[in-house]
């Protein structure tokens, strides 16, 4: 039997998901593989976003705490006291100017495949439901904008270099609230909010040909 001691998991509050890799495990950094998401929220003082941070606060805190008094038995005071807590929610930088975007995010993911200490090699992947629970065995293609909330695993750490401690999310699982698929963006990643005003549905008819027709019958009076 295993003595690995078993990871809490929580279910994150629902955000938006900012360039994920949730279909095909990313290569660019490590060969085996992983699947990765940063989930953006809008109002870090929404109740649920709120509750999510407090449960992962707790879980950092803890083994914060345990570091301390480890250390500390070890006659290692002054290692104890350079111990400092990583913010669970980080501010989001624009990629291109690097300031502030206003929103916060997490981030979370999981290895896709490795070798066992037996020398077997693995894989995995998350496991994908929809809005109402049904499981997706194939999902659709996940894109930037797309709404989702997040199954991980908690696993506490802390960087020797920094000593800060933190903790890892673990992805586990995804649900698809809202789908954004290919190269689409939804409409409030482009900075819109609901306005009074015309309430406009797609056309039956291609628009753009019509309104060339209307240009060429116009050059045609004037013939």
């Amino acid at each position: 039997m295993s003595s690995k001691k078993k990871l809490p998991e929580i279910v994150t509050a629902k955000g938006i998901a900012v360039y994920p890799k949730l279909n095909e495990p990313d290569t660019k950094y490590d060969k085996d593989g992983v699947y990765e998401v940063k989930l953006t929220f809008e109002d870090p003082n929404e109740p649920q976003v709120q509750a999510m941070v407090a449960r992962i606060e707790r879980e950092r805190d803890a083994y914060f705490d345990a570091k301390v008094a480890d250390l500390k038995a070890e006659g290692k005071g002054a290692a104890a006291k350079q111990l400092k807590k990583a913010d669970i929610l980080k501010p989001e930088l624009d990629r291109e100017t690097g300031d502030e975007t206003g929103r916060y995010y997490i981030k979370a993911k999981m290895k896709a495949s490795g070798t066992r200490p037996d020398g077997k090699p693995w894989t995995q992947q998350p496991t994908y439901f929809s809005a109402s629970g049904s499981k997706l065995n194939n999902p659709p293609r996940i894109g930037g904008g797309s709404v989702l909330k997040l199954g991980v695993a908690l696993s506490p750490y802390v960087i020797e270099s920094s000593k800060e401690v933190g903790v890892t999310l673990r992805l586990r699982a995804v649900q698809i609230i809202s789908l954004v698929t290919g190269g689409q963006r939804s409409f409030e990643s482009y900075g819109f909010s609901a306005e009074e005003g015309d309430e406009i549905e797609d056309c039956e008819f291609d628009a753009s040909s019509a309104e060339g027709s209307d240009a060429a019958d116009d050059e045609d009076d004037d013939l």
